[in-house]
Formats: C-alpha cells, sequence, structure tokens
C-alpha cells in the first residue's frame, strides 16, 4: 500500500514538475517577446525622433554640367535631361544608359514610373521608363505640355491659334485620339494627366461663363467604358470660381486635382466620382506630393513663423500640421521626408512633422534636392553634383 502511495506522489511530483516547467517557459517566452517589442519600439522611436546636425559628403562630381541640364527622381533613380539627350544614373551617380537627342528647350513631367520629355514650344516628344526610351512622338503644332504613361505613350496639350488640340499617341507616334478645343467649349486646358495604364485620361478646363470663371474637370475612357461614347468622354464635372492647375493620376483608378485652395480626389474608370475635397483658409504657397500623400505650405499668420507644413493622406486625412521659419524657395517630397531649400540651405522632415536637419550647404548654391533614402541626398549645385549623408 505505501509503495502505491509513494507511486501516487511521484506521479503527482512529475505533473507539478511538468506543469512549473510549462508555467516557466511560457513566462520565458512571454519575457522574451515583451524584450524583443520594446527593443522594436525603442529603435522605432530612436529613428523616428532622431536628428541631425551635419551632413558628410560621400561622393561628388563638381565638373557635371547642372546649369543646362535637369535632375529628377525616376523611381529608385536619378534621370537627367538636357538639350543633348537624357540618361539614368543610380544612388552613386553611375550612368546606367544614355540616349542623345537635340531639343532647345527641353521640359519634364515625372508620372509614376514614366517620364515624358518634350520640347517647350516645339514638335517633339521622348518617353521613357528607368529601361531606357520607350516612345518617340513628332506633333502638328507647338507643344504646351505633355505626360506620359508606363508604357510610353503620351498625351500632349499643343497651342494652334485661337484653338488648342488635346492628342493622344501611340509609342511609335501615331495618334489614338485626338480633339480641339476652344475657350467657350469645353474651354481652355490647364492640364492633362494619363492614368498609369493608359486607359484614362483627365483634363482640367477653365472657361467664361456669365461674367465668371469656371472650371471643369473631364474624364476620357479608351477602353470599354468609353468606346461608345463621342470622343471617348465619360464623366464632366464643373466648380465655379475655382481655378484647377494642375491634375496627377496616382494610380489607375485614383486622380487628384489641385486647387488654389486645396484638392480635389476622384475614384473610378467608367464614371469617376469626387470622394475628397480639402480646403485651406490659408494661401497656399507650395504643394508637392507622391502616390500616397499631398504635402503644402500655407501661411501661418504667426510673424515668428509665418510658414505652416502641412501633410495629408490621398484620403485627405490631415497627417500632421507643423510651424516654421525657414526661408524656402521650393520643396519636394521623396522616402518619406519633405524636403525644403532655397539657395544657400535645406531642411528635412519626415511623415511625423519632426525636423532632421536643418542647415547649410557648404559646397555651392542649391537647384534642387532629392532624396535617395537612409537619410541620404543629392544636392543638385550651381557647380555640380554633390551625394550627402546626414549625421
Amino acid at each position: 500500500m505505501e509503495e502505491k502511495d509513494n507511486k501516487i506522489r511521484s506521479i503527482i511530483d512529475y505533473k507539478e514538475k511538468l506543469r512549473w516547467l510549462r508555467n516557466r517557459r511560457v513566462l520565458t517566452v512571454a519575457a522574451i517577446v515583451i524584450l524583443v517589442l520594446a527593443a522594436a519600439f525603442g529603435i522605432r522611436g530612436f529613428l523616428l525622433y532622431r536628428t541631425f546636425g551635419s551632413y558628410e559628403v560621400t561622393s561628388s562630381d563638381l565638373e557635371k554640367d547642372t546649369l543646362s541640364s535637369g535632375y529628377v527622381k525616376l523611381e529608385n533613380y536619378i534621370f537627367r535631361y538636357g538639350i543633348s539627350g537624357a540618361s539614368l544614373m543610380d544612388g552613386e551617380g553611375k550612368e546606367l544608359w544614355s540616349v542623345a537627342f537635340s531639343m532647345e528647350k527641353p521640359e519634364v513631367e515625372v508620372c509614376g514610373g514614366a517620364v515624358a520629355v518634350y520640347e517647350q514650344g516645339g514638335t517633339s516628344i521622348r518617353t521613357f521608363n528607368v529601361d531606357g526610351q520607350q516612345g518617340e512622338m513628332t506633333t502638328p503644332y507647338p507643344i504646351r505640355k505633355a505626360k506620359a504613361a508606363e508604357q510610353g505613350v503620351a498625351a500632349a496639350i499643343l497651342e494652334d491659334g485661337d484653338n488648342t488640340w488635346l492628342k493622344y499617341y501611340s509609342t511609335d507616334g501615331t495618334e489614338i485620339a485626338s480633339f480641339r478645343t476652344q475657350i467657350d467649349s469645353p474651354g481652355y486646358p490647364m492640364d492633362l494627366s494619363l492614368s498609369p495604364d493608359g486607359m484614362t485620361m483627365a483634363v482640367a478646363y477653365v472657361y467664361p461663363e456669365n461674367g465668371q470663371i469656371r472650371s471643369q474637370i473631364a474624364f476620357y475612357n479608351f477602353g470599354s467604358a468609353g468606346k461608345n461614347q463621342k470622343d471617348n468622354l465619360v464623366k464632366a464635372v464643373s466648380y465655379d470660381n475655382l481655378i484647377i492647375p494642375q491634375l496627377d493620376y496616382v494610380n489607375d483608378k485614383v486622380c487628384v486635382a489641385y486647387t488654389e485652395d486645396g484638392f480635389l480626389v476622384f475614384e473610378g474608370t467608367a464614371s469617376p466620382e469626387e470622394t475628397v475635397r480639402v480646403q485651406e483658409s490659408q494661401a497656399i504657397l507650395s504643394v508637392c506630393k507622391n502616390s500616397s500623400y499631398v504635402a503644402m505650405v500655407v501661411r501661418s499668420g504667426d510673424d515668428v513663423s509665418p510658414y505652416t507644413l502641412k501633410l495629408y493622406s490621398i484620403s485627405g486625412r490631415e497627417i500632421f500640421q507643423e510651424n516654421f521659419s525657414f526661408s524656402y524657395e521650393d520643396m519636394g517630397i521623396d522616402n518619406n521626408r519633405i524636403l525644403l531649400w532655397n539657395r544657400g540651405e535645406f531642411a528635412v522632415y519626415n511623415f511625423s512633422g519632426i525636423q532632421k536637419f536643418q542647415g547649410a550647404m557648404e559646397e555651392g548654391q542649391i537647384q534642387n534636392i532629392l532624396g535617395l533614402g537612409r537619410e541620404k541626398y543629392l544636392g543638385i549645385l550651381d557647380q555640380g553634383l554633390v551625394y550627402m549623408k546626414l549625421r
């Protein structure tokens, strides 16, 4: 009997040990998880709130011609264009390809993963992506503006005396569509934009009516939704006393219209609908955007910090607003950073409104600043190019 009791006690003791080990294991795992999460949040907080007091130049090319060339960001690369051609560079300045052409006054429009280079007042358009040239077009009238879609097609506003033309071209220069516009019908085109897939085109018109200025955004669909509609027009929306100087498709279904006092967002392809309207009470001084956010600077009304930097999501939600006094001349948005600069210095903000850096550019006068990721930046100066990293 005693032997049986001893066996029972041994079994009970064994089960207690198992339960104790199991609880200890759970507590150990929980402690490790807590420590990992604490470390992760600590690192995230450090990166979020970390600021920088200076920068180091990692490389430079002060012999590069920047006065007759322009530089823009194309995906994760640097696209250079000028009167004699275009080229693509990686984040270290290595040239990946180049294309020769001749344009007296080249202008550029970046549209997602595509870029249109066109001759302002001329008749030549070339489209590119990161792989190289995709299309080449010649227009019958002088070009005022041109934009591209990702497969290399392009749409352009052309000036012809009292008439203005909208023309849409395939990559080989063949006309896909052509519309003539006049100031009274449907109006003067301020801007246009192609969806990345090239299936939808939005055009912002301005026209007089009963002594007032009105604007209209017209959507043209070149797929099944628009094939039975006159001029492929599937939707037109009008606004009183409003100027819409810029349109941008951020994806195949979402178009952002920038107004004098904010921005509008339209969604859809067959019959786009206005889903967001953001209006600012103060004067808007500058706007920049990427595929997910719109950043703008407005008057603050404060003499000490006369500017307010604001960031909105495409859905219209305000992410932050931050007053500042930095006397900037231009701005950009890239790699979750907002960049502000003048000829002599630049400032960097993250998407939480924290100023990561503000300081002077010691190597020369700034034309432009482009983000290269991981606190790396390219300074396009009057004297050449400077690659730098904040520290």
